[in-house]
C-alpha cells in the first residue's frame, strides 16, 4: 500500500508534462521577445557603444606604450651611467698600470711649467 500511494498515476505524469509544456512555451515566447528586443535596438547606439569602447580602448593602449616608453628611457639612462661608470673604472685601471698621467695631472703639470715660465720671464727681465 505504501508503494501504491508513492507511485504517480498516468493522469499526475500527464499533467504535469503538459504544464512543463506550457512553461517551456512561455518561456520561449519570452526568449523570443527577448531577441527581436535586442535586434531592434537601435543600430546607433549599437555602433556608439563600439566607438566608446575602442575609444576607452585607444586610450589604455596609449598609456600603456608612454608607460613603455618611460619605462625604456629610464633604463636606458641607467644602462649609460652604470657603463659611463664602468669604462671610468677600466681608463683609470688601464692609465694606473700604464703609468701614464692622468687629465688632471697633466693640467696641473701644465699650471706648473706657465709659472714657472712666467718666474723665468720675470728673472730675465730683471737680469
Amino acid at each position: 500500500m505504501a508503494d501504491a500511494k508513492a507511485r504517480l498515476s498516468l493522469k499526475d505524469v500527464r499533467s504535469s508534462v503538459r504544464r512543463m509544456q506550457v512553461e517551456g512555451q512561455k518561456l520561449v515566447t519570452r526568449l523570443r521577445r527577448d531577441a527581436r528586443a535586442l535586434a531592434v535596438r537601435s543600430r546607433r547606439e549599437t555602433v556608439s557603444t563600439v566607438v566608446n569602447d575602442l575609444r576607452r580602448i585607444e586610450a589604455d593602449l596609449r598609456k600603456r606604450a608612454e608607460r613603455t616608453v618611460r619605462d625604456i628611457d629610464e633604463r636606458r639612462a641607467r644602462i649609460i651611467a652604470s657603463l659611463e661608470e664602468q669604462i671610468s673604472n677600466l681608463v683609470e685601471m688601464v692609465v694606473k698600470r700604464l703609468h701614464l698621467a692622468t687629465q688632471d695631472e697633466v693640467a696641473h703639470l701644465r699650471r706648473r711649467v706657465a709659472d714657472l715660465e712666467q718666474r723665468v720671464a720675470a728673472l730675465t727681465k730683471a737680469a
